[in-house]
């Protein structure tokens, strides 16, 4: 998925781990851990919550928002042509 790696990317960047991101959100890193690898699964505030805790600038925003939908994309072609 495309926004799961946006927010690696954004973690790795920052030199944060799961850990330092899971404490600055106040939750477990098995639940930080669930939220960075299914981001479209998450309610919007709690994502807004990651990427303010990243500290991402308009530019860095603008980029997720293209993941967003490229994973959007994805989806939608896989309901047109699903795996056999």
């Amino acid at each position: 998925m495309y926004s799961t790696e946006a927010i690696k990317s954004f973690r790795g960047k920052r030199l944060k781990t799961q850990d330092d991101i899971s404490n600055i959100l106040n939750v477990s890193r098995q639940a930080y851990c669930t939220y960075e690898n299914n981001p479209l699964q998450c309610e919007l505030d709690l994502i807004f919550k990651i990427l303010n805790s990243l500290n991402v600038s308009e530019e860095e925003f603008e980029y997720f928002l293209n993941a967003i939908k490229q994973d959007y994309l994805s989806y939608k072609m896989q309901l047109i042509n699903p795996k056999q």
